[in-house]
């Protein structure tokens, strides 16, 4: 058998330059929303998609990351948190994300925001505490994504409040 030594590896190549995430403007975004489009980076292996960086500015680190299957066809709604912003990162499937402000001091009181999402188009939502939200799965397939919170889950106090997809309080509607 052949040893091998660490300086027989080679230096990866730079990456070409170009900024790894680009902000996303919406007409009339919810206050404190942020869209940021993802870059992916592909060859013949496959593809790479960076999620979260500070290469290009300063983030807060994630204290709890986790993935997230969404069924074919499933809706995960409404919910808040008080303590904490998600970090909500979609590369595949065909996802409908649903945000509501509900925030009596918000400038944005009562706006509603309806993104698309996944695979034809790449973001990382961040949204800050106490604006509602919820996620459709529209495709036919379980989709994913990701989430990192700018809080660790606490099983014994939940950071998390619901009411159920079909709130009449809340001027959307899944089905």
């Amino acid at each position: 058998m052949t040893s091998l030594k660490l300086e027989e590896f080679v230096d990866d190549k730079p990456w070409e330059s170009g900024p790894l995430f680009e902000s996303v403007e919406i007409a009339d975004k919810i206050d404190g929303v942020r869209i940021q489009r993802l870059d992916t980076r592909a060859d013949k292996r496959g593809d790479l998609t960076v999620l979260l960086s500070d290469l290009q500015e300063a983030v807060q680190p994630p204290p709890h990351v986790y993935w997230v299957t969404a069924a074919a066809g499933s809706i995960r709604a409404w919910v808040y948190h008080k303590r904490q912003s998600d970090r909500l990162a979609f590369t595949n499937g065909d996802i409908r994300v649903v945000l509501y402000d509900l925030r009596p001091d918000s400038p944005t009181l009562g706006k509603l925001n309806v993104l698309d999402v996944g695979e034809k188009n790449k973001v990382t939502l961040t949204i800050p505490p106490f604006v509602i939200h919820g996620v459709h799965n529209r495709g036919s397939q379980d989709a994913t994504f990701v989430n990192m919170p700018t809080r660790a889950y606490d099983p014994a106090n939940p950071d998390k409040l619901r009411v159920p997809f079909d709130h009449p309080g809340i001027p959307y509607s899944f089905t």
